[in-house]
């Protein structure tokens, strides 16, 4: 039992870095930085990719010391993270959407913004798993 407990709180640890993303996001929203700072939403995507690929890189770390997943190829690792950064970016987009269609809380002002979120999002996956590759 001890041992569950012990490997819970570890994976529990894995999601600091984006809750800590998404509270600042949270805090910057209450006062209406975004609305002040149009541009700041870019950089907070990037941030927000940047602390899923880490998550992720700590992940396929846990499962490799549970021998449920096994690679030394950097690449293939890079290729992973990537892909779950891109999952987790079109899921907020699409959180996003829903804010807008029935709340009418307006977060994807064009398609050419939620292009580019999705975007810096990519890219700072990208950068986080050739970072947090070796981590």
């Amino acid at each position: 039992m001890f041992k569950m407990q012990k490997n819970f709180l570890k994976v529990l640890s894995f999601f600091t870095f984006p809750a800590a993303v998404f509270v600042f996001h949270l805090i910057i929203s209450m006062f209406n930085i975004y609305d002040v700072y149009q541009w700041f939403d870019i950089p907070m995507h990037f941030l927000g990719g940047l602390a899923i690929s880490y998550t992720a890189v700590l992940f396929f770390r846990f499962f490799r010391e549970k021998g449920f997943f096994d690679t030394r190829k950097e690449l293939l690792l890079v290729l992973f993270v990537v892909s779950i950064v891109s999952f987790v970016a079109v899921l907020w987009e699409f959180f996003e959407f829903f804010l807008k269609t029935f709340f009418n809380v307006i977060t994807q002002p064009s398609l050419n913004d939620t292009l580019l979120d999705l975007f810096m999002g990519l890219f700072g996956g990208l950068i986080g798993g050739i970072i947090f590759r070796k981590v």
